[in-house]
This record gives structure tokens, sequence and C-alpha cells, in this order.
């Protein structure tokens, strides 16, 4: 390796990726606007952005636009270090105003506009902004929130950068009457700024910093409690993680890109970055949902595209359901309650049925201009995994989907399964200038390639700690007998001895210890998932005086006249065969009306263990008295 930075090259995949990454360096541009400066140099020509509208706007305008939007912040009162809450948009406006930020040196804090008033409220609170910069069109929320605060606060509205015609401005005006939404004086618009600061001199523009240590964002994530926690990324960081994806994901300048995911998540900031440093050709959208993932697809057909697994069976549906598959879409839903057989059988009918689609149809639904569709954001199912490479071959794409595995304090990526190089059910390898190794859970001593452990990663994109809550940066990170930062990454994984490929196995703050033997909830529930009768299935774990932890299954039945006595006959067959005694349920209840669902429709987990823990809390404290009573 080239940079000296990189003392824990020891821990890298970097031999598994081409001559190219070998050589590469960590850029050196501690602010990530300098550095995508220097990335579009030669590409200025090209066309950056296009809008829902169809309008182009040029790298070279891109750049034009970011300085006019300094130039009005810096009028308005923002300085290097200031931090500057930002609930924005994926439009030209809304990247202009986040590049402009960093021109000036100061710190992103992205506020999700669609969240709850009191997690905003929260957010707000914890890192103190000295401005609130905001869409009109949640104005209403907003100036609620920060008026409660004392925050000098800024609208603008996201078609600033649009060009509307006089029944579509009027249109938009009436929305946001509609929605009690604000108007406000002068003072608190940007374009009144924007006026004034184009006609000033660029002079008033803070140089950018270069410092190594500048943090550019602020991103919100939420602990085991739920309770918010600002991670402090830096925008060297950035840059790397970046770069490092260049070497990943075969887009070259030019190449057009789906901008889809919110910048208020680190996923989708790190992915619109990556967009631009690499100057593509962004296709914006605001339409984010999952439901209208596939129509922005074929209305965009990029070269590449992020989306999380709940995007990709979207896509599934829109595939089966466009090519007049009903009654394979009608089986695809029941297939949860198939067996393994069954399923692989399925899968073979996918495949057939699609390869029998009429020319139009696969036209219509051809894939052939997509180089590189990643998944990210949380685990992802091989129903989903499979189904969605069946499409991608049936319908002309050259590769599989890449999935990759991801933390909001490392700046999202850190390990990503490569399509077609990498095998199937792994995490594959880590981003260049990403370090990892497996530890055990509780001594963090390194294990051997095979083992399975806690996934520690280190590299340039590593959060510089929580703020201002250096408890919880402590729990996470800490520094090896070479002085090397390293990251917990909460999750459970293993290495390939062969291959070096990396496998997720779940989520470490659900793994728990049944005498001996570290119980793996997820590893569990994949095999619950084979037996046609189990609908869903949580695991969670119920303290035990003689061997700490033991598990509780959850289930949700397809039927609820199954054989009770038959089904759990072949669960403790299949979980003592496959996974050993230390897996098997020491107790089972059963859920009628099914599992509880998070918002975003995962299982809620944490609900069920959170009832359990109450549950045993009562119980003990219940067999205490009666303990005392019969002393007395």
């Amino acid at each position: 390796m080239k940079n000296n930075d990189l003392k824990y090259k020891d821990y890298t995949d970097i031999e598994y990726y081409n001559n190219g990454a070998i050589d590469a360096v960590i850029p050196e541009e501690g602010n990530p606007y300098e550095y995508q400066l220097k990335q579009n140099k030669n590409y200025m020509n090209n066309v950056a952005l296009v809008t829902e509208k169809g309008e182009k706007i040029t790298y070279e305008e891109f750049h034009t636009r970011v300085d006019e939007y300094a130039r009005a912040l810096k009028l308005k009162g923002v300085n290097e270090g200031d931090r500057i809450a930002v609930a924005s948009a994926n439009t030209p406006s809304g990247l202009y105003l986040k590049r402009a930020l960093y021109k000036l040196g100061a710190t992103v804090c992205a506020i999700n506009p669609i969240e709850p008033t009191k997690a905003m409220e929260g957010d707000i609170e914890l890192v103190n902004p000295k401005m609130f910069i905001g869409v009109n069109l949640f104005s209403k929320k907003f100036s609620t929130v920060t008026k409660r605060y004392g925050t000098d606060s800024l609208y603008f509205s996201p078609f600033d950068s649009v060009k509307m015609s006089m029944k579509e401005k009027t249109l938009v005006n009436l929305f946001m009457l509609y929605k009690g939404c604000y108007v406000f004086g002068s003072k608190k618009k940007l374009s009144t700024y924007l006026k004034n600061g184009n006609k000033k001199s660029a002079e008033i523009i803070t140089d950018i910093s270069n410092q190594s240590d500048y943090i550019s964002d602020i991103t919100f994530t939420g602990g085991s409690s739920g309770t918010h926690k600002g991670v402090m990324l830096k925008g060297k960081g950035l840059s790397a993680v970046t770069r490092g994806a260049d070497y990943v994901l075969p887009l070259n300048p030019g190449d057009t890109f789906l901008g889809n995911l919110p910048e208020f998540m680190a996923f989708g900031a790190f992915a619109m970055q990556y967009a631009l440093n690499r100057s593509l050709t962004i296709h914006l959208t605001s339409k984010a949902m999952p439901q209208d993932f596939a129509d922005e697809l074929y209305r965009t057909r990029p070269n590449g595209v992020f989306g999380g697994p709940i995007q990709w069976n979207a896509y599934i549906d829109y595939i089966l359901k466009t090519a007049g598959l009903d009654d394979i879409y009608k089986q695809y839903k029941k297939i949860s309650k198939m067996g393994v057989e069954e399923q692989k059988h399925f899968y073979e009918l996918v495949r057939e049925s699609l390869s029998k689609i009429d020319e139009t149809t696969k036209e219509k639904l051809d894939m052939s201009f997509l180089k590189s569709g990643v998944t990210g954001g949380e685990q992802l199912t091989e129903k989903t995994e499979t189904l969605t490479n069946i499409a991608f071959d049936s319908l002309g794409s050259n590769d599989k989907l890449y999935n990759g595995l991801g933390m909001t304090e490392m700046w999202a990526p850190v390990g990503v399964k490569r399509g077609n190089l990498n095998t199937d059910g792994t995490i594959g390898h880590m981003l260049p200038f990403v370090g990892a190794k497996i530890v055990d859970p509780v001594t963090l001593e390194e294990l051997d390639k095979g083992e399975t452990g806690i996934l520690m990663v280190t590299g340039p994109g590593m959060m510089a700690g929580y703020y201002n809550n250096q408890e919880e940066t402590d729990k996470v990170i800490t520094y090896d007998e070479n002085g090397i930062a390293w990251l917990n990454s909460g999750d459970i994984a293993s290495i390939d001895p062969i291959t070096n490929e990396k496998k997720f196995v779940d989520r470490a703050k659900r793994s728990f210890v049944c005498g001996v033997e570290n119980v793996y909830p997820q590893q569990i529930e994949d095999l619950l998932s084979t037996i046609p009768e189990i609908k869903e299935s949580v695991v969670t774990r119920i303290p035990n005086d003689n061997l700490q932890y033991v598990p509780k299954y959850h289930l949700s039945l397809v039927n609820s006249d199954a054989d009770i006595k038959n089904l759990e006959d072949r669960i403790n067959t299949l979980i003592y065969g496959s996974l050993g005694e230390a897996k098997l349920p020491h107790y089972i209840e059963y859920h009628q009306e099914g599992l509880p669902k998070s918002a975003n429709g995962k299982l809620a987990w944490n609900v069920l263990q959170a009832k359990d823990n109450e549950k045993y809390a009562s119980d003990r404290l219940e067999r205490e008295i009666n303990t005392k009573t019969l002393k007395i």
C-alpha cells in the first residue's frame, strides 16, 4: 500500500481487488467538497443532475450554484465550525445547500423531515445547532421545533432550482396553504440571501478547510434503547469511503445513477456523494418509497442504483405482476410457508416462467441497462437475493445483486458482496481502506478464520465518536496494542478460511450464552422458516439460574388447527440436528394474531424481548415473596 496512514493493512482484503486498488491512496483532502471538486475537474461539461422534469445541470453549473449558496449562507452568518441542522430532500437545491455548508467548513446535522416532531426535538436538543435550514413544505412542523429551542431558522423551496410554470407554482402554494405551512418574511427565506449573495464578491467565501479532523456531518442513529445518538463523521472519511467504492462498483464517469435514497440517512448520504465524486449523471426523484422503486428504475434506466431489501422485494413484486405471472405471484406471497425443497422448485419455476414471457413484455422489463444494483441497510434474505438474481439473469443484466454490510458509524459501507465475483449468501470482502477481524465477544481476543464472533472494523471512515457522549463512544471503540482504533460493529460474523469472504450471522445484541454455548437467534429463525406450518418466528432469551439464558420461541402459525405436538417434535429434531442442544426451546409461545412489527414492517423482536423481560421480573418478584412467606 502506498498510503502510510493504512497501518492496519494486514487486516484488509485489498489483495482481492485489482492492481488499481492495491496502489490506491486515501484522499488527503479533509473537506468532502474539496475532494469532489478535484474529482469533477475533468468532467465539468458532463451532466451532473437530471431533474424529474428532465432538466439537465452540468457539473460546471453545479459548482457555480454551490458557490452562490455558500455566499448566501455566509451572508446569513454561517461560519466554519458551526453546527447547522438541515432537513432537506434529494433536489438540486438540497444538494447545493449541503455542499455549500461543506465549503464553508460547517457541520451538517441531517434531520429527517418526515420523522415525528418529538424525535426531531430530541435531535435538535442533542446537537444545539446554530441554525436550522429546512424545506418549506414541512415548515409548520419545523417552526414548532425551532421556536421551542430558540434556533434561528431559514427556509427554502425544494423547487428553487427547477423551472416551473405559473400553474405549477400556484399548485405548490395551494398545497402549502392546505398543509398549514407558514408564510415567512424575507429574513427567513434562503432565496433572499441568494439574490443578495449573487451581487457580492466571492471573497466572502471561507477557504475550504483541509483539516483531517474536520467533522462534516453529525448523523443520528438509534441505540438498543431507541434513544438517538449523534454520530460525528469526518469529511475525510466520506471521501475515503467513496474512493474505496470506486474499486467495488463497475461504474465510470458519465454513467447514470438513480438518486433515490435520502441524504438524511448515512447510506443515502454516502450513495449521493459517491455518485457526485464519481462524476456520474444522477437522476433525481422525490419518490423514495419502496412501492415507487421499480417505476423509477424503469423510468430512468440507470447504470447504478442503491436500495434496501424492501426496495428489491418491491422490484420482485413488479416483475411478477408486469410479466403476468399471477399464479407465480400468489405462490411467491406464500414462500415463507414452503419447505427447502419446495422453495428450490419454486425458484426454478420462476426462472422457467420468465424465460417464456412474450418479447414485448421482455423488452419492457429489460434490465440490460443495469451494471450494478446494490442492496444494504438491513439483512438480505435468501429469498430476496435469489429471486432478484433470477430476474436479473432472465431479463438481460450481466451481474448479480451487490449486497453491502454497513453501519452509520463507518459512513455506511464496510463490506460488499460484488455480484458474480463473490459467493452468494456472504457480504463479500471489506472495501479498500477498511480492515476487519473477528473477536471473542467477551475477551475481544482475535479468533481464527472460520470461527464465529464479533466483527470489528477499522479505517478512515470510522466516526470520531458520539456527540457529547464519551461513555457510549468508549463502549464501541477500543484500541489494540498497536494503537489502532477498532469499532465494535455489533454484528456476529465469520471469515471463510479459504476465500476470506465475510458472512453475517446475527446482531450481537440479540445473541446470548446458554450454558457455555453462544446462541444466535437469527440462525434458529432461519431454520424455523423452513417448516411449512410456521409463518413467522422470533427467538428471545429468558434468564436461567443454571444456564445464564435459555431460548424462548415466539411462533405465528399458518393455520391455527396445526398438530402442535407433531410440530414441536419436528422443531426439536430440526434444531437439535442442525444447531445442537443449547438452541432447543425451553419455552414456546404461540401468537394467533401474528407477531408484532415495527413501523417499517420488520418483526419487532425487541418488543417481544421487553415483554419477556417484564414478565420474568414480575414472576421472579412473586417467587421471592412466596419464598420469604414460606420461611416465616
